[in-house]
């Protein structure tokens, strides 16, 4: 027992004892990465955001040594702009108490940007008759190309595709929630809504659904990318509209593969859908690695019966095995579980984290972190941006799942980001490369630059969120992991099995299960 206390107290003289209104480390490490998500955002809106306050584009690239930049964006990298301000007003919520100077300062203008930027989006606008499986109706979906008009956009065939429209509805739900601008939720909506009409509801000769959703309405594959992204604003959506009690009209196919309408309820039918959508992926595209393949492929014969798509067989599963398919998929289980409680979904997701790391990263031992891979060039590919959706995603399972899968990955993403910030930071922006720098290269793209930018911003909400669960008396992100772990003063007497008596302890330094916490109310 005197060898026990000996070590209880070289324990405790190692604890950290914070002054009253004193930052924690992951405080500190946290303010920092707002400012940098910022000053990365405020370089990029520079160099690429063009325009004046009611035509605004983004710029494809950016020459950082000239400054040159090319034509407007598509949509899809514009909405890594409109990521990057939900991402810093969520973190400047976040740290609003710890630091009110950081939050005063940024927060009206961020959202006053953010504005700005949903406003013109109207210029990817257009309408069109959709021909789907179950309806045809006149639609107002947002195009892949810009246009020189607001609501003017050639949206037809390929030219409008659902991934962008889930991921805009995505973040469409996220400036509602940090807004309450009634139309961010009135629009997400509507084009969670278009998105599920490219669901294939015919039904094969057992009457089960064929399922999923075609890349696009010009489109026959079926890819991870315009599935798996729609699960998360579907939960999330779910969530709004069940107090709600608000109802909608659905059609679909039935056993006889007839056109049935049915009315339903908003709250159940998203969450049904986020349900269906989830196991259609996990059943036809899950990669034996653990990872998705990136879609089941199809020569795009697109064959519409007075005025209804047809279902076309898209053969099997194909393509590359890409680093968001598999964030999506994450992040959909992990909102799945916290809405349903299922356990399928917390082991999936941590079965995931890990196949992830081990297929989208190879450990450094010089670094003692994970390097993610990318591409050769910015403007060869989009890597950054969807490493940065498998990021997020690991913060999504951090609360959640047993293991170290989602905490090495985001401390490796931290370590990177910092060190490319501190040695490779040119005119405010990261290469593409953080830790081997620009080298030959002088273009980089918007896109890229709010990737990394939100990424700091999420990296620095999961370090407030850790701070929180930490003083609350958390040692780790599974709230219950200290249940049946013995609780020992700092003099060391025991006071019982934490689950018993975590709710009769004194708010105070502990020793639980080896490890020292902040317990007790």
């Amino acid at each position: 027992m005197k060898r026990l206390f000996s070590l209880l107290m070289i324990a405790a003289a190692s604890f950290p004892v914070l002054a009253e209104g004193a930052l924690t480390a992951e405080q500190e490490t946290a303010i920092r990465n707002i400012e940098r998500a910022i000053a990365l955002t405020d370089a990029t809106w520079n160099g690429s955001i063009k325009g004046q306050t009611d035509n605004l584009y983004m710029a494809d690239t950016y020459n950082v040594r000239t400054g040159a930049t090319s034509g407007p964006s598509d949509v899809w990298p514009y909405t890594a702009a409109i990521e990057a301000h939900n991402s810093i007003l969520e973190a400047l919520e976040a740290a609003k108490d710890i630091a009110p100077d950081l939050y005063d300062k940024n927060y009206e203008k961020y959202k006053t940007n953010l504005d700005k930027l949903i406003d013109n989006l109207e210029w990817y606008r257009g309408s069109y008759v959709l021909p789907s499986y179950a309806v045809s109706k006149e639609v107002n979906p947002y195009a892949v190309p810009r246009a020189a008009q607001r609501n003017g956009a050639d949206c037809t065939g390929i030219l409008n595709v659902y991934d962008d429209q889930m991921w805009l509805s995505r973040e469409l739900i996220r400036a509602y929630k940090l807004t309450g601008n009634e139309a961010y939720l009135k629009d997400a909506t509507y084009l969670a809504d278009y998105a599920l009409e490219g669901w294939d509801c015919w039904r094969d000769a057992s009457g089960e659904e064929y399922g999923g959703i075609t890349w696009g309405p010009g489109y026959n594959s079926k890819h991870a990318c315009s599935n798996g992204p729609i699960i998360q604003p579907l939960v999330w959506l779910s969530e709004i509209y069940t107090p709600t009690d608000e109802t909608m009209e659905y059609y679909y196919r039935d056993r006889d593969n007839k056109v049935v309408q049915e009315t339903v309820a908003r709250g159940d039918h998203y969450l049904n859908f986020a349900k269906k959508v989830y196991d259609w992926q996990k059943k036809n595209l899950k990669h034996e690695s653990g990872v998705y393949w990136d879609m089941m492929g199809a020569d795009n014969t697109i064959n519409v019966v007075d005025g209804y798509r047809q279902h076309m067989d898209c053969g099997g599963p194909t393509g590359a095995l890409i680093s968001y398919n598999t964030g999506t998929m994450i992040s959909g289980g992990a909102d799945l579980y916290k809405m349903t409680n299922d356990p399928v979904y917390l082991e999936d997701i941590e079965a995931a984290t890990k196949a992830s790391l081990n297929n989208f990263s190879k450990y450094d031992r010089k670094t003692g972190r994970y390097q993610f891979n990318t591409d050769n060039t910015a403007e060869q590919g989009f890597t950054t941006w969807f490493n940065d959706v498998l990021m997020r995603s690991y913060a999504d399972a951090y609360p959640l799942v047993e293991g170290s899968a989602s905490k090495n990955g985001l401390e490796s993403f931290q370590g990177n980001l910092d060190y490319g910030y501190e040695n490779n930071l040119k005119n405010g922006l990261l290469p593409i490369h953080l830790m081997e720098g620009w080298g030959d290269e002088k273009i980089t793209k918007g896109f890229h630059q709010f990737s990394f930018a939100s990424q700091y911003a999420v990296l620095a909400n999961w370090l407030l969120e850790k701070a929180k669960a930490s003083q609350a008396g958390a040692a780790s992100p599974v709230a219950e992991k200290t249940n049946n772990k013995t609780v020992y003063t700092l003099s060391g007497v025991n006071k019982g099995e934490y689950a018993n008596v975590k709710d009769s302890l004194p708010r105070d330094i502990y020793i639980v299960g080896g490890e020292k916490m902040i317990c007790g109310k």
